[in-house]
């Protein structure tokens, strides 16, 4: 009897067993299904690229050296308050930028130099996002440099943070404005499609509490004002 018994104990435990496996291998096959399932929505709705395809479209823009690297050495950064002191326009990787897309590079630059690619897309969605919300100024410049003259409170902490405005990081900054014609050329994160605001995830601001979370990329969480 206590033989059979621990027979039959055996056996509950080797179908406990295999039951797990086969619900951990369906876990797995229906998050992969939900991953692709997402990417294709995202593509086909957003129109945004997968990471793969992003870089790749990034990496086909090719590098800057020799004189046009040099440009960037020398190129003054745009100032919101001192227009008239700096470049109006750029003229890289086949395209004219206009002294507002500088400023979109910028905010790249320094919010996000350090994130995926995908991220770094990210962050220039939400600066055009304020820009076609009226309670934010209607120009990049403007909604970057926003509040620059109150320190450390200000919208992007870059700008008001006592700090240079001055990228050093000659690559990061060439990254910065390819981003940024990646965007203007149409290429979307499919995650901060109607973000305005963003934080990193080792700070917890008080306004999260009040605003919709959209996504997550890299460090940063991405939220929507879901009172616009």
């Amino acid at each position: 009897m206590t033989k059979r018994r621990n027979l039959g104990v055996v056996f509950a435990g080797v179908v406990i067993f295999l039951l797990s496996v086969v619900s951990i291998m369906l876990l797995v096959q229906v998050g992969q299904v939900d991953t692709d399932v997402r990417e294709q929505y995202l593509a086909r709705n957003y129109k945004a690229l997968k990471s793969r395809e992003l870089e790749t479209k990034f990496t086909s823009m090719g590098e800057l050296a020799g004189p046009a690297l040099s440009q960037l050495k020398d190129l003054d950064m745009p100032d919101y308050h001192k227009v008239q002191q700096t470049y109006q326009s750029v003229d890289l990787f086949d395209r004219v930028f206009s002294q507002q897309e500088l400023c979109l590079a910028q905010a790249v630059y320094f919010e996000a130099r350090g994130e995926p690619l995908i991220g770094q897309v990210a962050i220039v969605e939400v600066v055009l996002n304020r820009m076609a919300n009226p309670r934010y100024p209607n120009k990049a410049c403007e909604v970057v440099f926003q509040n620059k003259h109150l320190k450390n409170r200000c919208q992007f902490s870059f700008a008001c943070d006592g700090k240079s405005d001055r990228p050093k990081d000659l690559y990061a900054w060439e990254k910065s404005l390819k981003v940024v014609a990646l965007v203007l050329d149409g290429e979307r994160s499919g995650v901060a499609k109607n973000a305005t605001h963003y934080h990193a995830s080792y700070v917890s601001p008080f306004w999260r509490e009040h605003f919709n979370k959209v996504g997550e990329i890299g460090r940063h969480i991405f939220y929507q004002d879901t009172s616009i």
